[in-house]
C-alpha cells in the first residue's frame, strides 16, 4: 500500500526529531536552524518550549518533565525543564573531542544512558559534491556525563529506536543504507552488530518501532514501513518534499507524524522556509523509545 500524507502545519525552516509526550498530548519537534523545539498538538497548535542560542537536533525525554537536546553545532548536550516559561539550559556533556563537525539526533535508554550520533564532516557541503565523507561514531553519555565511544561500527548514523524490550539498538545509518541493530546490554553498553535490514538505494534518516515490531523510517521522497530482515511492508509517498524523519503517536497510537522539507540547502532554505508537518494515519500503534507512551 503507499499512502498519502495529509498536511498538519507549515512555516518551518527544518523541522527534525519529533517524539510523541502521551501525558501532553503533543509531539515535540525540533527546527534544527531556528534552535527551537517546538509542541505541536494534532489539530496543528504549535508552542515554543525552548529556545537555544544556535542549532539544535536531537531529543529524549529523561522523566515527563525533563529533556534532553543536542545542541548541534555547539557538540553539547544539555538537560531543560520542560515546564519553565523561559527555560534556561542545563549542561550535561561535551562532545567536541568525539565530534569533529557537530551532534545530531539522540536516544536515552530507561536506565538514564544517552546514545548520540557524532557527525565528523560537512554533511551538506558532502551531497553537494564538494568534499568526501568520513566515518562518525555513536558516542555514549553516561548517567554522570561522562562521555566514551558507545560504537564506530556506523559510517552516518542517524534515527534511532529502542524497543520495549530494551535489549536492541536500532540505527539508521544514512551513508550506509541499512538500518543496523547493536545488542543493548543492561550495563548500558552496545554488543554486537547486526542489520535488521539493507536498503540499497534508499537514505534512511529519522525514525520509530511499531508495536508488531516495524520500523517506519524517512527516505527522502518516501516514507517507509519495514519488517526485521528488510521486507518493505508499506509506504508513504511524500512527492516532491522530502522526509527527514517520523514518530508514531496521538491519542491510540497510530498517528505517524512526518517532518520535511522541500530541500536541505541552507542558501535555499533560510529565505524561503519550506519545512512542514504531515500526518497518516496507520494500523499498528508506536512502541519503544524515544518516545513517551501511555502506559510504558
Amino acid at each position: 500500500m503507499t499512502r498519502k500524507p495529509a498536511l498538519l502545519a507549515e512555516g518551518f525552516l527544518f523541522p527534525e526529531s519529533p517524539r510523541w509526550h502521551a501525558m501532553r498530548q503533543e509531539f515535540l519537534v525540533t527546527d534544527i536552524d531556528r534552535g527551537q523545539v517546538i509542541g505541536v498538538t494534532l489539530d496543528g497548535r504549535r508552542r515554543v518550549l525552548y529556545q537555544a542560542p544556535g542549532w539544535v537536533s536531537g531529543t529524549a525525554f529523561e522523566d515527563e518533565n525533563t529533556l534532553l537536546v543536542t545542541h548541534a553545532r555547539d557538540r553539547a548536550l544539555v538537560r531543560v525543564r520542560l515546564g519553565d516559561a523561559s527555560p534556561v539550559a542545563q549542561p550535561v556533556a561535551r562532545l567536541d573531542d568525539l565530534a569533529a563537525f557537530g551532534v545530531n539526533d539522540m536516544i536515552r535508554t530507561a536506565a538514564g544512558v544517552a546514545f548520540v550520533d557524532t557527525v565528523s564532516f560537512d554533511f551538506h557541503a558532502f551531497t553537494s559534491g564538494k568534499i568526501s565523507s568520513t566515518p562518525s561514531v555513536i558516542a555514549r553519555v553516561a548517567h554522570d556525563g561522562a562521555v566514551s565511544v558507545a560504537t564506530a561500527e556506523v559510517n552516518f548514523p542517524n534515527g534511532m529506536a529502542i524497543g520495549p524490550a530494551g535489549d536492541r539498538l536500532l540505527v539508521a545509518d544514512s551513508l550506509d543504507a541499512c538500518i543496523y541493530a547493536f545488542e543493548l546490554r543492561a550495563d548500558g553498553t552496545l554488543g554486537g552488530r547486526t542489520c535488521f535490514a539493507n536498503l540499497p538505494g534508499e537514505m534512511p534518516d529519522g525514525m520509530c518501532l511499531d508495536a508488531d515490531g516495524a520500523v517506519w523510517v524517512a527516505s527522502h521522497h518516501r516514507v517507509l514501513r519495514v519488517a526485521d530482515g528488510g521486507a518493505i511492508l508499506d509506504a508513504v509517498d511524500m512527492g516532491p518534499t522530502r522526509a527527514t524523519a517520523c514518530m508514531l503517536g496521538g491519542a491510540d497510537g497510530r498517528t505517524l507524524l512526518i517532518t520535511a522539507s522541500d530541500s536541505h540547502d541552507r542558501t535555499i532554505i533560510t529565505d524561503n522556509p519550506s519545512g512542514r508537518l504531515f500526518t497518516v494515519r496507520v494500523d499498528a500503534a508506536g512502541a519503544g523509545l524515544p518516545s513517551i507512551y501511555e502506559g510504558a
